[in-house]
């Protein structure tokens, strides 16, 4: 790996810890083995690759928070991208991602909408569900 490579992964991972810094005050970036970013409650690892290798990088966050017991996932910087962090890629397992959602009470929402659920907007008449669109809901 050359060293623009090399030094575009540790400035990638300020970033994050940077950008994490606005909910967990703490956030700063690991060194060595282990996790990428510390003082938060969650393991995350963080990539700035040309590729992503999905499998690899998997198996890399189940190793350690098999034993750590902590929520586990990836970020990717692509190429391009920036230095924006809220724009990076974010990877975690299906299991974690479906507990995270009940967890932020998607539990009881409705996957299926039926046809007595569309009605027409009462202020500008495209099709919505309720009473309002979503725009003329935002504009009150």
């Amino acid at each position: 790996m050359s060293q623009s490579r090399k030094h575009r992964g540790f400035r990638t991972e300020r970033v994050v810890a940077e950008y994490l810094r606005r909910w967990w005050e703490g956030a700063s970036v690991g060194r060595g083995s282990g996790r990428d970013i510390l003082n938060v409650p969650f393991d995350c690892e963080v990539k700035a690759r040309t590729g992503l290798d999905v499998k690899g990088t998997l198996r890399q966050i189940e190793s350690r928070t098999k034993e750590s017991g902590l929520l586990g996932f990836a970020t990717f910087r692509l190429n391009g991208q920036g230095e924006h962090a809220e724009d990076y890629v974010a990877m975690l397992r299906l299991s974690d991602l479906v507990e995270l959602l009940l967890a932020a009470g998607y539990k009881d929402r409705k996957d299926v909408i039926d046809d007595k659920d569309i009605s027409r907007c009462l202020d500008c008449g495209i099709y919505a569900l309720g009473e309002r669109c979503k725009f003329c809901r935002e504009e009150q």
